[in-house]
């Protein structure tokens, strides 16, 4: 019995991470992106695949527009950081990852020193000058 209840509680608590993963188009590969939260009630695993070695901007900013983390990378095929929220004001926040096949926009919520991965994404995707989305061509 106690083996099925240290079970459960251990299938409780994976299912409460938040994972998300997104992949994109990029030049035949693909952009794969990873926004976890992480093992500490504020900090967030933010893991980044396929850049291609081309500029990608992250930045975490507040509502009101303050910039808590910024980073550009380049010559990169990949990008792994750690961000750590504690001390942070209770809000809410959006990380943004600027790539040139995507942009990614991440909400996240700070409250009482616990983080809240939103569930929805906001992704957008530059079109190509003179591509025709509709046909595909």
């Amino acid at each position: 019995m106690k083996k099925q209840i240290s079970l459960f509680v251990a299938m409780l608590l994976l299912g409460t991470a938040t994972v998300f993963a997104n992949q994109l188009p990029t030049n035949g590969n693909r952009l794969i992106v990873s926004i976890e939260k992480s093992d500490g009630l504020a900090s967030l695993d933010l893991r980044l695949a396929n850049l291609e070695k081309q500029g990608t901007f992250v930045e975490l900013r507040d509502m009101q527009g303050n910039t808590w983390f910024s980073q550009y990378v380049w010559r990169k095929h990949g990008y792994a950081k750690k961000l750590n929220l504690k001390g942070m004001p209770d809000g809410n926040y959006l990380l943004s990852i600027r790539h040139s096949e995507a942009t990614i926009v991440q909400m996240l919520n700070l409250s009482k020193g616990v983080l809240t991965v939103e569930k929805h994404q906001r992704m957008e995707v530059p079109t190509q000058p003179g591509k025709d989305l509709a046909k595909g061509k």
